[in-house]
């Protein structure tokens, strides 16, 4: 495993692991649904980044589903940054079809740099947007401000 492969596996690992601790059913969920990605690219990586990756790409765009629908259906915002830097990622394979000149290595290196930024939003959705949505949820319980 090589640096960068084991700064991303401690990422996802931390991020996920947070989510899972932190958070409530979106982090979880979307906890669980970046991990499965992570597991699902390599498997269907097909050229080592010397052409498009369709199949990374099919990947992301299933990811970039639920992110999208996260954001639309819950109340909070890091799904939105989280979709946003997702989509930045999913829009660098567009880029290599139509450009075929990249570089195999810019390819991959734009593929995983977009990665850390959904992961910092979801890390910080639980940290932060979590525990103020279960104060929230005690608060209306007992009845709301008084």
């Amino acid at each position: 495993m090589n640096p960068l492969q084991l700064l991303f596996t401690v990422a996802i690992f931390g991020a996920c692991g947070v989510a899972l601790w932190k958070g409530e059913w979106p982090e979880r969920m979307t906890a669980v649904a970046l991990f499965s990605a992570s597991l699902a690219s390599p498997l269907v990586e097909s050229s080592l980044f010397s052409s498009p990756e369709y199949g990374i790409l099919a990947v992301d765009i299933m990811l970039l589903g639920w992110l999208g629908a996260l954001a639309l259906a819950t109340d909070r915002f890091w799904p939105l940054w989280a979709a946003g830097f997702h989509i930045v990622g999913t829009i660098i394979h567009i880029a290599r079809m139509v450009d075929p000149t990249v570089v195999p290595p810019a390819y991959a290196l734009g593929q995983v740099f977009w990665s850390y930024p959904v992961l910092a939003a979801l890390a910080s959705g639980a940290l932060v947007e979590a525990p103020a949505s279960r104060a929230r949820q005690r608060e209306a319980a007992r009845g709301g401000s008084r």
